[in-house]
């Protein structure tokens, strides 16, 4: 079964992926949106996504994360630049990958930079949309790119904003 999920916010990824495992969907693959699932026992995986920790879109010592992934009982199914969908079986006990509050501000935070990253990657793309809208504004092409851009510069601005919050929420603790 194929579905379609593109979201920006790792917790409500994570909770759709772990409530298809509930009814008997694993996750076998991830691209740009696309989740390939297969049938499996209803509630035999718990899923936990993690962005890991490097530069730009290549991990630090990925080789190693799968090593000590692996030692936990832990398996990744899929990898996606530094993001990482992981998988255990439910039966094993409870799974998360970061319990303390200190690794799940140091995850956030991650999160953060990666969006405010691509935030300011998509805003220096999006000035020559809208020096296009400016010279021609009546080009239908024009205001459709300059609309384009707009929505994204707001979905990767809310994603950064979403990881500001629950930073806050984590730091109060």
């Amino acid at each position: 079964m194929i579905r379609w999920k593109f979201t920006f916010d790792k917790d409500e990824e994570q909770e759709w992926l772990n409530e298809y495992a509930r009814q008997g969907w694993a996750m076998t693959k991830f691209c740009v949106g696309v989740v390939t699932f297969a049938p499996c026992q209803p509630g035999e995986y718990v899923y936990q996504i993690d962005l890991l920790p490097g530069k730009g879109l290549w991990a630090d010592d990925y080789e190693g994360y799968v090593i000590f992934m692996d030692e936990m009982g832990v398996e990744v199914v899929q990898r996606w630049g530094r993001w990482v969908y992981l998988r255990k079986r439910a039966e094993d006990g409870p799974f998360e990958v970061y319990t303390d509050v200190e690794s799940q501000l140091a995850l956030y935070r991650r999160i953060r930079a990666l969006f405010l990253w691509a935030l300011v990657i998509e805003i220096c793309c999006s000035i020559s949309g809208f020096s296009t809208l400016a010279r021609f504004p009546e080009d239908v092409f024009a205001r459709g790119l300059a609309g384009f851009y707009i929505v994204i510069l707001a979905v990767f601005l809310r994603a950064v904003l979403q990881c500001t919050r629950k930073i806050r929420e984590l730091e109060c603790q």
